[in-house]
């Protein structure tokens, strides 16, 4: 859909044993969303990989860069994802955050820095390990000290009061962080406390988010990573007011996260 590729249908050709294919060449490295057509029934196709984006259960499939394994599953020591609910002082919903903790984590008694990291627009607090490998990359900067081992909280970035128009920068996500998400972490995980152990980043509607919160509020993030930045001027106002946040852009315009996680670092 879009992206690399025309949004053409792809016609598949019955093989004559009850299947259909078509061949189809010179694919770009990357995670691929993408839709199948029925009778001209757009469907979700049980038997592929589904992931959520586009603000539905949807497709996917990917091709490796050769000589990239960053996020491939290595024979290291493996951290922990874990489903956790709190409850929004914005709306009163009980949501969710997938939150992983390095390895070691259950039997030791050290305390880590937190990275808030934030998904794309359409996509949800699952974007960034189902389609980021976000753990499998923690895994193994981990491994190859690249990164110090570390808590990363992926929550979901809509917090809509009842009858509000959807907007871009949906709802509240602000004050869901600071007054929801944050002291929910800090309650219930080995966890650094002050603005130097903390960090927020994110994707595309994400990054727009971390700039904006990282920029109200100085006093709790020490570093914000950027990835396919949508909050220029927010940037601006945050170099220009010397309040020292470390800074992590992706430049490239690569349009799937775990390519611009790897090149974030504490």
């Amino acid at each position: 859909m879009g992206g690399y590729f025309s949004s053409e249908r792809i016609q598949l050709k019955p093989d004559m044993q009850g299947g259909f294919s078509a061949n189809i060449k010179d694919f770009h490295w990357a995670m691929h969303y993408y839709f199948w057509y029925v009778d001209d029934v757009c469907i979700t196709n049980p038997h592929a990989a589904i992931s959520y984006g586009c603000f539905a259960a949807i497709n996917t499939f990917e091709v490796p860069k050769e000589g990239e394994d960053f996020y491939f599953v290595r024979d290291v020591p493996h951290g922990t994802v874990s489903l956790c609910k709190y409850t929004s002082q914005v709306n009163g919903h009980i949501k969710e955050s997938y939150v992983y903790t390095p390895p070691g984590y259950e039997s030791g008694d050290g305390r880590y820095p937190v990275l808030y990291l934030q998904h794309g627009v359409g996509e949800n607090e699952t974007g960034w390990v189902w389609q980021g490998k976000m753990n499998f990359i923690m895994d193994n900067l981990i491994a190859d000290k690249k990164c110090v081992p570390m808590i990363i909280v992926a929550s979901s970035g809509y917090a809509f009061k009842d009858n509000e128009y959807p907007v871009f920068f949906p709802g509240d996500f602000d004050s869901e962080l600071v007054n929801s998400i944050i002291p929910y972490i800090e309650e219930n995980f080995k966890v650094k406390k002050g603005r130097n152990n903390r960090a927020v980043a994110g994707l595309s509607l994400g990054s727009g988010q971390a700039t904006d919160i990282a920029a109200r509020h100085p006093e709790l993030f020490s570093a914000v990573g950027v990835f396919s930045g949508v909050a220029i001027h927010l940037m601006k106002k945050i170099i220009d007011s010397h309040i020292g946040l470390k800074l992590s852009l992706c430049r490239q315009e690569m349009k799937k996260k775990r390519y611009c996680l790897e090149s974030m670092r504490w």
